[in-house]
């Protein structure tokens, strides 16, 4: 199915009051469903405001990078070889089970390998 995106009615709210803060959920690129992208990115974001939350619909696991020249994340650098393994350190390796999410900033370089997940993009409302 083309466009399909399944976001909860109240998922302003629910993430809301997950982050404490007022959150509303891009629906446009909310509640996508896909199987992973096998290397080394980030999210392409519009400010600094935006999270991502990602939920395991079958077992995968979220690693989290750090490049050898020092860029922690995008913001530091991202003029970087993303498909050479040997250019980057592993920070985090975390399994998710299926039912459990993940939230992080899209600058932060990453990766999950395997296993179906639902993506959903916040923005932070009072901010820029």
């Amino acid at each position: 199915i083309q466009h399909f995106n399944m976001v909860p009615e109240n998922a302003n709210q629910l993430f809301s009051t997950i982050l404490d803060t007022h959150i509303e959920v891009d629906e446009e690129r909310s509640g996508i469903f896909r199987f992973p992208e096998l290397f080394i990115h980030f999210e392409e974001f519009d400010s600094m405001n935006e999270w991502v939350f990602v939920v395991a619909l079958q077992e995968s696991t979220f690693n989290v990078f750090e490049h050898k020249s020092g860029a922690k994340n995008a913001l530091e650098g991202y003029k970087l070889g993303y498909r050479n393994l040997f250019e980057w350190d592993l920070n985090i390796n975390y399994v998710l089970k299926p039912g459990q999410g993940v939230l992080f900033r899209p600058w932060i370089f990453h990766s999950f390998n395997t296993g179906l997940i639902q993506v959903f993009r916040l923005r932070e409302k009072n901010g820029n």
